[in-house]
């Protein structure tokens, strides 16, 4: 995944750089989500199972259910 990836698009941040009409390095890109950390889709989980970045309900529920993410606490 690139930091690229994980931009919110939305955000005033992202307007305000005009991060749209600029191809800024990725080392350049980082500096900046840790200045301006609404540049970041939330949620963004990492886990053995896998990466989702942003609300997609399926996404988040493939990732519970993934083997390599172990039993959840309900079925314990």
């Amino acid at each position: 995944m690139t930091p690229s990836e994980v931009l919110s698009k939305r955000s005033r941040a992202y307007k305000a750089l005009g991060l749209a009409e600029r191809q800024p390095s990725d080392d350049e890109l980082l500096d900046l989500m840790v200045q301006e950390p609404t540049l970041l889709r939330r949620p963004l989980i990492i886990s053995p199972g896998g990466v989702t970045v942003g609300f997609n309900q399926k996404q988040l529920q493939e990732l519970i259910d993934s083997p390599e993410n172990g039993p959840s606490r309900k079925e314990e």
